[in-house]
């Protein structure tokens, strides 16, 4: 394989994949199996038995039926999930020409299923994500590991358990890479990858990151399921439900994908995401075949939020407070410092742990958040800005405090 010979005489592979690709053609849909396609540019499909042709009808329930155990925020967000689960098959065939966006699982609490939906996602292809721990190395440290995935060439690379800020201007650059991206790891020379053969996961219980990033992310909000009895099925769980009926999924899948193409490939016009193509795509969709709601309903207001530390801080803070049982009490700038402490919120700005400094930090972080509003929605929470004239308990005057509410 290192040979010049084998460069000159071996055939181009262009793509690796673990499934059957979907392929348009002029007789319509085409599945490529098991082996070697030199007349579509060099595809190698080295596992995976082709799948069934499955009913739309019955395709659709099946694809929904993924999701039914997980709550999301909204609606806008389940149409995002649903559309996670196709979006792998139209960049793989190539009916998305464009970018797609990083998908980006964020939950209220731990063990809310947000990486298990991406591991559900990435086994429908017959793959398991490459996994990147998050660890505080610095962004150099996040980029090595990134890169040395790109070389591992797994399709489906996810950054698990995002803490703090995401701040990767390589990361970000692959994500609009055409043609070909250096990866680049100590101790090896520069690798050219194909952007077009792998997808970015990330998960987190805050997501925080560059605006840059945001507008390249399909934010995807879940909640944790207290109490819940999750389906148990002949397999096991549902991952292992999949894995075992991968082929009949990815048949349903390609049966969505048959119906689009029967329908005129059609798009809508939204133009609320920097991936136009992408959106209109799959927001066309999630409406016409898979009967949900529009796929960026509330997506912008979340762009927003994870690309702005304070109204991330806010967020995180009315989920402390939802857990603690205390929504709609007053909370002065004091009181949320306190709450932060216990829980280990990170103040933004701060480096001291002194109480006083905490204080003054977490009143800067709310004037920014609230601006000249005396009421912030962030996502389902509503916190309110109280403002009154107080006495000096030593009689000199009166000040201006401001207090705090959070609502549902």
């Amino acid at each position: 394989m290192e040979t010049m010979e084998a460069s000159e005489h071996l055939p181009r592979i262009a793509s690796v994949v673990n499934c059957p690709v979907a392929l348009e053609t002029d007789d319509g849909l085409r599945i490529l199996g098991q082996g070697y396609h030199p007349e579509h540019g060099g595809v190698l499909v080295i596992e995976g038995d082709l799948p069934p042709e499955v009913p739309i009808g019955e395709a659709v329930e099946a694809i929904k039926a993924l999701l039914e155990e997980f709550e999301f925020q909204t609606p806008g967000d389940r149409s995002r999930a649903l559309a996670s689960l196709i979006t792998p098959a139209l960049k793989l065939g190539g009916f998305l020409q464009g970018f797609a966006p990083a998908d980006v699982a964020e939950a209220d609490q731990s063990q809310s299923g947000k990486t298990y939906r991406q591991r559900v996602l990435a086994a429908i292809y017959n793959e398991s994500p490459r996994l990147i721990a998050a660890r505080n190395g610095g962004v150099g440290s996040v980029d090595e590991s990134f890169a040395q995935a790109l070389i591992g060439g797994k399709p489906f690379i996810q950054f698990d358990n995002v803490r703090g800020k995401m701040d990767s201007q390589y990361i970000e650059a692959f994500l609009t890479a055409t043609g070909s991206f250096a990866a680049r790891v100590p101790h090896r020379g520069e690798i050219q990858v194909d952007p077009k053969r792998f997808l970015v996961l990330m998960t987190s219980n805050g997501v925080e990151c560059t605006r840059d990033l945001a507008n390249r992310s399909s934010i995807i909000r879940i909640r944790k399921r207290v109490g819940f009895s999750y389906q148990v099925y002949p397999e096991g769980d549902l991952l292992s439900h999949v894995k075992a009926n991968q082929c009949y999924y990815l048949g349903c899948v390609f049966a969505v994908i048959r119906e689009w193409i029967e329908r005129g490939k059609l798009k809508t016009e939204v133009t609320d995401h920097d991936f136009r193509e992408w959106a209109q795509m799959l927001d066309w969709i999630a409406q016409n075949i898979l009967r949900a709601a529009p796929l960026l309903e509330g997506h912008q207001r979340a762009q927003q939020r994870v690309s702005d530390s304070a109204l991330s801080f806010v967020r995180a803070v009315a989920l402390e407070v939802r857990t603690a049982g205390r929504m709609d009490e007053t909370f002065f700038a004091a009181d949320i410092a306190d709450l932060c402490a216990e829980a280990g919120i990170d103040i933004p700005g701060l480096k001291s742990g002194n109480s006083d400094v905490a204080s003054r930090n977490v009143g800067s972080v709310m004037k920014r958040a609230f601006g000249e509003s005396d009421e912030l929605e962030v996502d389902e929470f509503i916190a309110t800005k109280i403002v009154a004239q107080q006495h000096r308990a030593d009689g000199g005057g009166s000040y201006q405090s401001r207090s705090y509410r959070f609502r549902q």
